[in-house]
Protein backbone atom coordinates (compact mmCIF):
# COMPACT_ATOMS: atom_id res chain seq x y z
CA UNK A 1 0.00 0.00 0.00
CA UNK A 2 2.51 2.22 -0.61
CA UNK A 3 1.37 5.65 -1.53
CA UNK A 4 3.40 6.20 -4.70
CA UNK A 5 3.93 10.46 -5.23
CA UNK A 6 2.17 12.30 -9.05
CA UNK A 7 3.54 14.69 -10.96
CA UNK A 8 2.08 18.40 -10.25
CA UNK A 9 2.26 22.15 -11.53
CA UNK A 10 3.07 23.81 -8.68
CA UNK A 11 3.32 23.85 -5.20
CA UNK A 12 0.69 26.79 -4.93
CA UNK A 13 -1.44 25.04 -7.13
CA UNK A 14 -1.31 21.52 -4.44
CA UNK A 15 -2.45 24.08 -1.49
CA UNK A 16 -5.32 25.39 -3.20
CA UNK A 17 -6.32 21.66 -4.04
CA UNK A 18 -6.02 20.90 -0.58
CA UNK A 19 -8.02 23.56 0.72
CA UNK A 20 -10.79 23.04 -2.01
CA UNK A 21 -10.34 18.85 -1.23
CA UNK A 22 -10.75 19.41 2.85
CA UNK A 23 -13.66 21.74 2.20
CA UNK A 24 -15.03 19.02 0.32
CA UNK A 25 -14.53 16.35 2.82
CA UNK A 26 -15.98 18.04 5.49
CA UNK A 27 -19.37 18.89 3.81
CA UNK A 28 -19.96 15.70 2.13
CA UNK A 29 -18.89 13.89 5.61
CA UNK A 30 -20.15 16.71 7.90
CA UNK A 31 -20.18 15.07 11.58
CA UNK A 32 -18.84 11.28 10.61
CA UNK A 33 -15.36 12.98 9.29
CA UNK A 34 -13.38 12.10 12.39
CA UNK A 35 -10.03 13.25 11.06
CA UNK A 36 -8.10 14.09 7.57
CA UNK A 37 -4.19 13.86 8.27
CA UNK A 38 -1.30 14.40 5.67
CA UNK A 39 1.98 11.71 5.74
CA UNK A 40 4.44 10.72 3.36
CA UNK A 41 7.35 13.01 2.26
CA UNK A 42 5.51 16.17 2.53
CA UNK A 43 5.95 15.92 6.20
CA UNK A 44 8.72 13.27 6.86
CA UNK A 45 10.91 13.99 4.54
CA UNK A 46 12.10 15.77 1.15
CA UNK A 47 9.25 16.66 -1.50
CA UNK A 48 10.93 16.50 -5.09
CA UNK A 49 10.53 19.03 -7.76
CA UNK A 50 7.56 18.01 -10.05
CA UNK A 51 6.23 15.34 -8.04
CA UNK A 52 3.26 15.61 -5.15
CA UNK A 53 3.63 13.99 -2.29
CA UNK A 54 0.45 15.44 -0.44
CA UNK A 55 -0.39 11.95 0.77
CA UNK A 56 -4.02 11.97 3.17
CA UNK A 57 -5.35 9.69 5.43
CA UNK A 58 -9.09 10.06 5.72
CA UNK A 59 -10.60 8.33 8.82
CA UNK A 60 -14.53 8.12 9.20
CA UNK A 61 -17.08 6.49 10.80
CA UNK A 62 -18.30 4.76 8.08
CA UNK A 63 -18.15 4.43 4.33
CA UNK A 64 -21.27 2.76 2.41
CA UNK A 65 -21.60 2.65 -1.36
CA UNK A 66 -23.63 5.62 -1.42
CA UNK A 67 -21.15 7.86 0.69
CA UNK A 68 -18.00 6.53 -1.93
CA UNK A 69 -20.36 7.78 -4.76
CA UNK A 70 -20.75 10.87 -2.96
CA UNK A 71 -16.64 11.15 -2.56
CA UNK A 72 -16.45 10.31 -6.45
CA UNK A 73 -16.26 13.30 -7.78
CA UNK A 74 -14.08 15.75 -5.48
CA UNK A 75 -11.75 12.36 -5.25
CA UNK A 76 -11.66 12.43 -8.94
CA UNK A 77 -11.16 16.05 -9.04
CA UNK A 78 -8.11 16.26 -6.52
CA UNK A 79 -6.57 12.97 -8.22
CA UNK A 80 -6.61 14.86 -11.84
CA UNK A 81 -4.96 17.71 -10.06
CA UNK A 82 -1.82 15.04 -9.83
CA UNK A 83 -2.48 14.03 -6.25
CA UNK A 84 -2.45 10.53 -5.19
CA UNK A 85 -5.73 8.88 -4.15
CA UNK A 86 -6.25 9.90 -0.51
CA UNK A 87 -6.30 6.60 2.17
CA UNK A 88 -9.64 5.97 3.46
CA UNK A 89 -10.28 4.60 6.53
CA UNK A 90 -13.25 3.58 9.08
CA UNK A 91 -12.34 4.39 12.65
CA UNK A 92 -12.53 0.96 13.29
CA UNK A 93 -10.55 0.06 10.29
CA UNK A 94 -7.71 2.27 11.17
CA UNK A 95 -7.61 1.32 14.59
CA UNK A 96 -7.32 -2.68 13.41
CA UNK A 97 -4.96 -2.47 10.50
CA UNK A 98 -1.76 -2.02 11.92
CA UNK A 99 -0.48 -5.37 11.42
CA UNK A 100 -1.09 -5.62 7.61
CA UNK A 101 0.01 -1.96 6.93
CA UNK A 102 2.66 -1.57 9.43
CA UNK A 103 5.41 0.29 7.01
CA UNK A 104 2.50 3.39 6.44
CA UNK A 105 1.34 3.29 10.14
CA UNK A 106 5.31 3.62 11.10
CA UNK A 107 5.40 6.09 8.90
CA UNK A 108 2.02 8.10 9.77
CA UNK A 109 2.07 7.68 13.43
CA UNK A 110 6.28 9.22 13.39
CA UNK A 111 5.30 12.20 11.61
CA UNK A 112 2.44 13.80 10.44
CA UNK A 113 -0.05 16.78 10.28
CA UNK A 114 -3.25 16.75 11.26
CA UNK A 115 -5.26 19.02 8.72
CA UNK A 116 -8.93 18.97 10.36
CA UNK A 117 -10.24 16.75 13.67
CA UNK A 118 -8.58 14.99 15.56
CA UNK A 119 -6.41 12.22 15.02
CA UNK A 120 -7.29 8.67 16.57
CA UNK A 121 -3.45 7.54 16.99
CA UNK A 122 -3.80 6.47 20.98
CA UNK A 123 -3.32 3.07 21.39
CA UNK A 124 -2.33 2.00 17.79
CA UNK A 125 1.40 0.60 18.13
CA UNK A 126 2.97 -1.29 14.95
CA UNK A 127 4.71 -4.26 16.02
CA UNK A 128 8.05 -4.82 14.71
CA UNK A 129 7.77 -8.39 13.09
CA UNK A 130 4.72 -6.89 11.39
CA UNK A 131 6.71 -4.04 10.12
CA UNK A 132 9.49 -6.37 9.22
CA UNK A 133 8.17 -8.79 7.42
CA UNK A 134 5.53 -5.42 5.41
CA UNK A 135 9.09 -3.82 4.29
CA UNK A 136 10.75 -6.90 3.18
CA UNK A 137 7.26 -7.74 0.74
CA UNK A 138 7.20 -3.62 -0.41
CA UNK A 139 10.83 -3.84 -0.95
CA UNK A 140 10.48 -7.34 -3.08
CA UNK A 141 7.78 -6.08 -5.13
CA UNK A 142 9.72 -3.18 -6.07
CA UNK A 143 12.77 -4.76 -6.71
CA UNK A 144 10.38 -7.27 -9.29
CA UNK A 145 9.03 -4.25 -10.63
CA UNK A 146 12.39 -2.84 -11.03
CA UNK A 147 13.55 -6.28 -13.40
CA UNK A 148 10.04 -5.38 -15.46
CA UNK A 149 10.98 -1.76 -16.30
CA UNK A 150 14.52 -2.40 -17.15
CA UNK A 151 13.41 -5.18 -19.46
CA UNK A 152 11.04 -2.71 -21.28
CA UNK A 153 13.14 0.16 -21.39
CA UNK A 154 16.18 -1.80 -22.79
CA UNK A 155 19.30 -0.10 -23.41
CA UNK A 156 17.79 3.62 -23.80
CA UNK A 157 19.38 4.95 -21.32
CA UNK A 158 16.71 8.35 -20.84
CA UNK A 159 14.05 5.62 -20.26
CA UNK A 160 16.18 3.84 -18.07
CA UNK A 161 17.22 7.42 -15.99
CA UNK A 162 13.77 8.39 -15.91
CA UNK A 163 12.09 4.81 -14.62
CA UNK A 164 14.91 5.24 -11.59
CA UNK A 165 13.43 9.27 -10.97
CA UNK A 166 10.25 8.41 -10.88
CA UNK A 167 10.66 5.42 -8.06
CA UNK A 168 12.78 7.58 -6.26
CA UNK A 169 9.82 8.97 -3.94
CA UNK A 170 8.82 5.12 -3.37
CA UNK A 171 12.11 4.04 -3.01
CA UNK A 172 13.04 6.71 0.10
CA UNK A 173 9.37 5.76 1.69
CA UNK A 174 10.99 2.36 1.56
CA UNK A 175 14.45 3.74 3.06
CA UNK A 176 12.34 4.83 6.03
CA UNK A 177 10.74 1.18 6.45
CA UNK A 178 14.29 -0.15 6.50
CA UNK A 179 15.33 2.15 8.73
CA UNK A 180 12.85 1.31 11.10
CA UNK A 181 13.32 -1.95 11.02
CA UNK A 182 17.19 -1.14 11.77
CA UNK A 183 15.92 0.51 14.90
CA UNK A 184 17.00 3.72 13.46
CA UNK A 185 14.76 7.01 13.40
CA UNK A 186 14.87 8.24 9.45
CA UNK A 187 17.02 10.74 8.35
CA UNK A 188 14.49 13.45 6.66
CA UNK A 189 17.19 14.42 4.62
CA UNK A 190 17.55 11.52 1.59
CA UNK A 191 21.24 11.52 0.88
CA UNK A 192 21.58 10.92 4.77
CA UNK A 193 18.96 8.19 4.59
CA UNK A 194 20.18 6.14 1.89
CA UNK A 195 24.02 6.68 3.62
CA UNK A 196 21.90 4.91 6.98
CA UNK A 197 20.28 1.96 4.84
CA UNK A 198 23.43 1.68 3.08
CA UNK A 199 25.37 1.13 6.36
CA UNK A 200 22.14 -0.83 8.09
CA UNK A 201 22.29 -3.80 4.97
CA UNK A 202 26.14 -3.57 4.18
CA UNK A 203 24.91 -1.80 0.30
CA UNK A 204 26.63 1.14 -1.92
CA UNK A 205 24.89 4.25 -1.36
CA UNK A 206 26.75 5.94 -3.73
CA UNK A 207 23.95 5.33 -6.73
CA UNK A 208 20.79 6.27 -4.54
CA UNK A 209 22.63 9.53 -3.35
CA UNK A 210 23.22 10.30 -7.15
CA UNK A 211 19.41 10.21 -7.90
CA UNK A 212 18.86 12.44 -4.86
CA UNK A 213 21.29 15.02 -6.04
CA UNK A 214 19.83 14.79 -9.64
CA UNK A 215 16.28 15.05 -8.77
CA UNK A 216 17.38 18.26 -6.29
CA UNK A 217 18.78 19.58 -9.39
CA UNK A 218 21.91 19.59 -7.75
CA UNK A 219 24.24 17.48 -9.77
CA UNK A 220 22.96 16.15 -13.03
CA UNK A 221 23.46 12.76 -13.93
CA UNK A 222 25.44 12.58 -17.41
CA UNK A 223 23.59 9.73 -20.12
CA UNK A 224 27.21 7.75 -19.60
CA UNK A 225 27.11 7.19 -16.06
CA UNK A 226 23.02 6.18 -15.77
CA UNK A 227 24.14 2.26 -16.46
CA UNK A 228 26.26 1.97 -13.89
CA UNK A 229 23.93 4.06 -11.91
CA UNK A 230 20.88 1.53 -12.64
CA UNK A 231 23.31 -1.30 -11.68
CA UNK A 232 24.39 0.10 -8.71
CA UNK A 233 20.15 0.31 -7.91
CA UNK A 234 19.63 -3.05 -8.60
CA UNK A 235 22.57 -4.42 -6.44
CA UNK A 236 21.21 -2.50 -3.60
CA UNK A 237 17.96 -3.43 -3.76
CA UNK A 238 18.93 -7.14 -4.35
CA UNK A 239 20.94 -6.44 -0.75
CA UNK A 240 18.24 -4.83 0.88
CA UNK A 241 15.83 -8.24 0.27
CA UNK A 242 18.83 -9.83 1.88
CA UNK A 243 19.12 -7.92 4.83
CA UNK A 244 15.39 -8.07 5.37
CA UNK A 245 15.26 -11.31 5.21
CA UNK A 246 18.00 -11.75 7.54
CA UNK A 247 16.65 -9.66 9.89
CA UNK A 248 13.27 -12.36 9.77
CA UNK A 249 15.55 -15.07 10.24
CA UNK A 250 17.34 -13.49 13.73
CA UNK A 251 13.77 -12.24 15.08
CA UNK A 252 12.60 -16.01 14.74
CA UNK A 253 15.60 -17.45 16.17
CA UNK A 254 15.27 -15.32 19.18
CA UNK A 255 11.96 -15.83 19.90
CA UNK A 256 12.04 -19.35 19.68
CA UNK A 257 14.67 -18.96 22.08
CA UNK A 258 12.67 -17.47 24.62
Amino acid sequence: MVSVAATRPTAEASQVAIGEFLGAMQSLHGDALRTVVRFGSAVAGEVFSGHSDTNLLIIVDRLPLSVLLTNAPAVQKWTAAGNPAPLLLTVDEWRSSADIFAMEYADILHRHEVLLGTAPFDGVRVQPEDLRLHVEREVMGKLLQLRRAIMAVGNDQAQQLSLLLNGLSTLMVLFRGVSRVGGVVPPTDYVRLSQEVGGLASLEAKPFERLVQHARREVQIPASDVPSVLTGVLIGMECLVAYLNRAGGIARTGSAAS
